[in-house]
């Protein structure tokens, strides 16, 4: 299946300030503890953050479906602040 998954947030906080959490790995450290029934763990599979860096994403347990995806970063552009991943292995359960 092909698609793509976009999604928009409003906050007061100064770009730069955002990019600092999301631009890197510290995402994948906290979305778990912040949204526990969404997500249950983000590993690093392999790279630093950076271009390539792949990521194993679980679902907490009793989730129907995969119970996993990995993601692969596509693009980092850190003077726009955007990110692009490709889910690489397994998929979103909706």
């Amino acid at each position: 299946m092909k698609g793509s998954l976009c999604h928009e947030y409003e906050t007061e906080l100064p770009a730069a300030d955002v990019w600092e959490v999301y631009g890197g790995l510290l995402a994948g450290q906290l979305v778990p503890q912040l949204v526990p029934v969404v997500y249950s763990k983000v590993e690093l599979v392999e790279g630093d953050g950076g271009v390539g860096t792949v990521l194993l994403v679980s679902f907490p347990p009793g989730t129907l479906g995969s119970r996993t995806f990995k993601e692969k970063f596509i693009k980092i552009d850190n003077e726009n602040y955007v990110k692009e991943a490709l889910i690489i292995e397994g998929g979103f359960n909706f």
